[in-house]
């Protein structure tokens, strides 16, 4: 029987509910990386049009990327939707093409392409049927952290994992800060001078600052909300 991970947040997609039409066994996990696991050695990030040019204009394509084709030996792009909407989205559209194709050549990127939800359903269906069947291996281990070659790439790999942290920003707070001792006991002042945003300063000094409980914070909540799809 096809088994295939999928990454919560691809709940609201409707696309695992298709996915469970066809047969699939759909198992949902909080991913670190990519939106569909389809075997020990592949992963599927899922973007509709509207996802991509976002992800390429607030600079979280790339990081995504870097992440996939790292931690696993085949990394897929799909894309889903009508590509002529994205003259439309920006008149920078051939900036859009530009990341592909470094997408395609320099992180050796499969990229596939959907109409719509059911297609891409059937995507990964059929991925996850060559890959699973063609094999026969084990059961699916989900690689949620790449190996690291170094101590600063251990670093960097949990200051990208504070809230609304990527790479790049991750570079310039290890860097002005030289530890991670010294990050946390930044004040909100000193972060946003590196950070430039005094709301994400704000963010990771709560963060950072704020004592353990298991009841909802609805201030740090509300400052997450405000932040909601955005990662730099």
């Amino acid at each position: 029987m096809l088994r295939i991970y999928a990454d919560v947040r691809e709940k609201q997609s409707g696309v695992p509910e298709i996915l469970k039409e066809l047969g699939v066994v759909v198992i949902y996990e909080q991913l670190t990386v990519g939106d569909y696991v389809i075997s020990n050695d592949v992963v599927v990030e899922r973007k509709n049009v509207i996802d991509l040019v976002n992800s390429i204009f607030d600079k979280r394509f790339f990081d995504q990327l870097e992440r996939l084709t790292s931690s696993y030996r085949e990394a897929i792009l799909l894309i889903e939707g009508d590509l002529q909407w994205i003259r439309q989205l920006t008149a920078k559209w051939k900036s859009v093409n530009s990341s592909l194709v470094s997408a395609a050549v320099d992180f050796d990127l499969k990229i596939l392409y959907s109409t719509d939800k059911r297609e891409s359903a059937e995507i990964l269906s059929s991925l996850a049927r060559k890959f699973q069947d063609a094999r026969k291996e084990s059961p699916i281990t989900l690689h949620d952290k790449p190996k690291f070659e170094s101590l600063a790439d251990m670093q960097l790999y949990v200051v990208e994992s504070f809230p609304k942290i990527g790479e790049k920003t991750a570079v310039k707070l290890l860097s002005e800060f030289n530890s991670i001792r010294r990050i946390c006991n930044a004040s909100v002042t000193d972060l946003e001078k590196v950070i430039g945003s005094r709301k994400k300063a704000e963010l990771l000094f709560k963060l950072f600052n704020s004592p353990f409980a298991k009841k909802s914070d609805k201030s740090f909540a509300s400052l997450l909300d405000y932040f909601e799809g955005e990662e730099s």
